[in-house]
């Protein structure tokens, strides 16, 4: 699933966390994202 791009600074300022086999659906959503917007993009932070 296309999500809309965070570009928020201060959401994107928080720590992340390890990933988990939990997290398979938003990394497919992730490279979703990423492929719809290849052409604004180099690449994104999960």
């Amino acid at each position: 699933m296309i999500k809309p791009i965070v570009r928020d600074t201060f959401f994107l300022q928080q720590k992340s966390q390890m990933a988990s086999r939990a997290d398979v659906s938003l990394a497919k959503d992730l490279q979703d994202t990423l492929h719809a917007n290849q052409n604004y993009c180099v690449g994104m932070a999960a």
